[in-house]
């Protein structure tokens, strides 16, 4: 069996070329996926971030600043 990948503009031109190729004998199955437009992600970005309001995260950490000097030295071994 091989597949055959084609990309169209807009959907209605999809679907048009869907029935013609519905239509051949040989073709066995063919299936439609519709992009939807990205509209960004910031509501789950926000969820996230409501999520971590609760938790104490960086409770354990005494002083920042040396938190952070043996994060560099870590990344430098």
């Amino acid at each position: 069996m091989s597949t055959i990948s084609v990309t169209v503009m807009q959907p209605n031109q999809a679907f048009m070329l869907a029935e013609w190729l519905k239509n051949i004998r040989f073709v066995q199955d063919v299936s439609v996926d519709i992009d939807e437009p990205v509209r960004g992600n910031a509501k789950k970005i926000k969820k996230v971030l409501a999520s971590m309001k609760s938790k104490q995260l960086f409770a354990d950490i005494t002083d920042p600043v040396a938190y952070q000097r043996q994060l560099r030295d870590e990344w430098e071994r």
